[in-house]
């Protein structure tokens, strides 16, 4: 948890959902919400990837 909460780890990348940024965010929820099998990340502020 903690290689989590201090960016040590890219979530994203592990669980292989793709990264949404907030542009996006509407079709994405549109398509979790039809029951598909799959997981989205919203990148609100271009964050994700980003850690040292």
């Amino acid at each position: 948890m903690q290689a989590i909460l201090y960016d040590r780890l890219n979530i994203a990348e592990i669980v292989k959902a793709p990264v949404l940024p907030p542009e996006e965010a509407p079709q994405g929820y549109g398509v979790f919400g039809d029951g598909a099998a799959a997981k989205f990340v919203l990148d609100l502020h271009g964050m994700p990837g980003t850690a040292a």
